[in-house]
């Protein structure tokens, strides 16, 4: 079974590194987001996954941060949710 043109990672989002102040992590995560999309030249609609890299703790003053909340704030419905780490 071949997957060619079926499944694609299609955009490429990145953020600034290291602390930055005033910044939370679901900022990173949104804007990492925005990014990519825009980089894919793709609308939400047309994105139905969603995987975030990596499951950070949450900062003191922070709630925890799960692709689902992520995928809440940028509007999206996604058949398919995940958080990966290597």
């Amino acid at each position: 079974m071949s997957l060619k043109d079926k499944y694609a990672i299609a955009g490429i989002g990145y953020t600034d590194q290291g602390k930055v102040p005033d910044r939370t992590a679901l900022s990173f995560h949104l804007e990492a987001c925005a990014n990519a999309i825009e980089d894919a030249g793709l609308e939400k609609e047309d994105i139905d996954g969603l995987i975030c890299y990596r499951h950070f703790p949450a900062a003191s003053n922070e709630n925890d941060l799960t692709s689902y909340e992520v995928a809440q704030y940028l509007g999206l419905t996604p058949s398919y949710l995940s958080q990966d780490a290597n």
